[in-house]
């Protein structure tokens, strides 16, 4: 299955790299910031406040999501701190074995994701801009949690191995030095740059 590669990717931000990146709103830089931090320095099973502007930031208030499942899911985020390299597979089941308000089994990669990614900004953050960047594929006609996770788990492995590939291209520095210029103070690693710049670029197509 073909997605954007980086050499796609890369021909798209620089078509308006100084654009695009002017209009990434600031909080998401300040709010992540905040996750990531925190998180390094707090309990979030008890943490209140954390858990608020985490739920909110990372669309964790579907109205669909149980208090089980907000429960399980900063529980599950406490426990991966254990990790060196928490497994993104265990992590996207045991959500999933929490039924929604409904009744219903629903698969939350996106949500584990940006669970990963507030822990280690090395843990790209699928969302549905960044999927529409990559022109990724739907996953809604597929069945049974295999199939959707074995989809996910593709596409997340390339959006890994872009990212990489776009931290290291000298065709990016300009767009890098651009993202410092305006966003310096912030200090951010250069994976969560291309996770905002990409996610960005999604957002406008």
């Amino acid at each position: 299955m073909k997605y954007r590669n980086s050499e796609e990717l890369t021909s798209m931000i620089l078509d308006d790299y100084e654009q695009l990146i002017n209009r990434i709103p600031e909080e998401k830089l300040e709010v992540y910031l905040y996750t990531n931090r925190m998180y390094h320095n707090t309990y979030v099973p008890e943490d209140g406040l954390y858990q608020f502007v985490f739920r909110h930031f990372f669309r964790l208030e579907n109205p669909s999501l149980t208090q089980e499942f907000k429960d399980t899911y900063f529980q599950t985020m406490e426990e991966a701190r254990e990790e060196i390299r928490p497994n993104i597979y265990r992590i996207t089941k045991r959500l999933y074995e929490v039924p929604n308000h409904k009744g219903a089994y629903t698969l939350q990669f996106p949500l584990t994701t940006a669970m990963l990614h507030a822990i280690n900004p090395a843990f790209p953050h699928y969302d549905s801009a960044v999927s529409k960047a990559f022109d990724f594929s739907s996953t809604y006609h597929l069945s049974g949690f295999y199939k959707k996770m074995k989809r996910y788990i593709d596409q997340y492995r390339h959006m890994y191995e872009t990212y990489q590939a776009l931290i290291g291209l000298e065709e990016m520095q300009p767009v890098f030095e651009h993202f410092d210029a305006r966003f310096g103070e912030y200090q951010l690693p250069d994976e969560k740059k291309v996770d905002l710049i990409v996610s960005q670029l999604g957002s406008t197509l």
